[in-house]
């Protein structure tokens, strides 16, 4: 079993060289071989050891006898040993929560409290990811919960997690570890166990190799979702667009593809406690506009809100406090919730008037700039000319035909010199900031929205 965890912790990129390791040390068979096998891999993974035990005061003496067992342990082995007594049942009470949620709440505050720089090592093993994935199946989980427990989140690391059970009892028999054995493993009033004791056995029944191709199973499932959340994160920078993300793109998308894309797109739109719902309703009024050219709002949460129209999924928000005039000079500059990026005869500027589909990066005749150069918001009575024509728009005309939401347009960045407008976000440039085949110093100017 050394060698199967060495590969794991390996194979997963679990630990670097150096580094502090936490082990969550309960006393059982699991925690035992896991503190056990790393001091055997300490040299080779140049690591240093400690141990940490919680103490819930659910089982009286037996909790009591748990952590004096443990203490005895590490003292042998010469381990640092960090022990925490807490009442689980009055946290969970005050806490509205179950025990279980309680326990864990606990036990990983204290964890992150001594070991705040370290590794968290748990002694999951493949028969708990195996039980979570039949208890998530049971409650008709998604992707994301047949996933099981991931052998690495953060900074807590499982390198048992490829181990059985048997695996385990046999390098505890192998290596004459002691350890103890928590009563209530055994209580199938618990749904775990239940499974541990009740399903398992039976499925394996029908297939004595059930916990392999359940192992296998369970890395094809992490497999599909990891390429999937790539691909979906590729979809998601597509989709974004000036103003909101293109609905017409969103729907374009496989219905898996399409669901994390609105996930994405709800985490950076700040809506934290999305639901299902919430992407089923966003899914389903992105294909009636679509289909049938028909708009709808969306509800969220409290009083935020989607809507579809001219093409955008977009959130209408309150107008965010932004600065009148921001002189540009050249590298990054700010203004708002956008970064404009201002650069001088670069090897990437060309003399050429395609500038992109956002209409976010700007190729213009620096020659042509007169007095400053800022960033300011919109002004009444802006206008444009645009390349390609012969009489001037008013910019308010030209953000609604792009489509731009009224909410943001005192928002979004104007870009203009003492004359008037060069440029403006989402909407195009100004005939006399053209580059022409006379053009001798050019400028670009990219504007993109910061990342939250």
């Amino acid at each position: 079993m050394k060698y199967k965890v060495l590969s794991c912790i390996k194979k997963y990129n679990m630990l670097k060289p150096g580094a502090k390791v936490l082990v969550a040390l309960s006393g059982g068979s699991d925690s035992t071989a896991l503190l056990h096998v790393l001091l055997s891999l300490k040299d080779d993974l140049q690591i240093d050891i400690e141990a940490a035990h919680i103490n819930h005061c659910l089982r009286g003496d037996d909790a009591d006898s748990d952590e004096e067992f443990v203490r005895r342990m590490c003292d042998k082995y010469g381990v640092k040993l960090h022990v925490l007594k807490a009442d689980v049942s009055s946290v969970a009470e005050t806490n509205g929560m179950t025990v279980e949620e309680a326990g864990r709440k606990v036990r990983y505050e204290f964890f992150d409290k001594v070991c705040p720089d370290g590794y968290i090592a748990t002694a999951h093993n493949l028969n708990d990811r195996i039980e979570t994935f039949l208890f998530n199946f049971s409650r008709g989980a998604t992707l994301n919960g047949l996933c099981s427990i991931p052998p690495v989140r953060g900074n807590v690391i499982r390198p048992l997690i490829d181990c059985s059970k048997d695996e385990i009892l046999d390098y505890c028999g192998e290596n004459s570890l002691e350890y103890v054995t928590d009563k209530t493993n055994s209580d199938v009033v618990y749904a775990r166990n239940r499974i541990r004791h009740n399903v398992i056995s039976e499925l394996k029944k029908i297939n004595p190799g059930f916990e392999s191709a359940a192992h296998k199973c369970i890395d094809s499932l992490n497999a599909d979702r990891d390429y999937l959340k790539d691909v979906a994160e590729e979809a998601f920078e597509k989709c974004a667009v000036p103003g909101g993300y293109d609905l017409e793109l969103i729907n374009s998308y496989p219905l898996p593809v399409r669901n994390r894309v609105i996930s994405s797109v709800l985490e950076k739109e700040n809506i934290s406690d999305y639901s299902n719902k919430m992407i089923t309703d966003i899914l389903s009024a992105a294909e009636i506009y679509c289909n049938e050219g028909r708009g709808m709002k969306i509800q969220l949460s409290g009083a935020k809100f989607a809507r579809t129209r001219n093409g955008i999924l977009e959130f209408p928000g309150e107008k965010g406090n932004v600065e009148d005039t921001v002189e540009l000079k050249e590298g990054e500059n700010f203004f708002g919730d956008y970064i404009i990026t201002v650069s001088y005869n670069t090897d990437d500027i060309i003399i050429s008037q395609n500038i992109n589909s956002e209409l976010s990066v700007f190729i213009g005749d620096n020659d042509n700039i007169i007095g400053r150069l800022i960033s300011r918001k919109r002004l009444p009575g802006d206008k444009i000319i645009l390349p390609n024509a012969s009489i001037s728009k008013s910019l308010r005309k030209i953000q609604n035909e792009k489509g731009i939401p009224p909410e943001i347009r005192d928002a979004v960045p104007v870009i203009a010199d003492s004359e008037g407008l060069l440029c403006a976000f989402g909407c195009g440039l100004t005939k006399r900031f053209k580059v022409t085949g006379e053009t001798v110093n050019k400028i670009k100017i990219e504007i993109r929205k910061k990342t939250m």
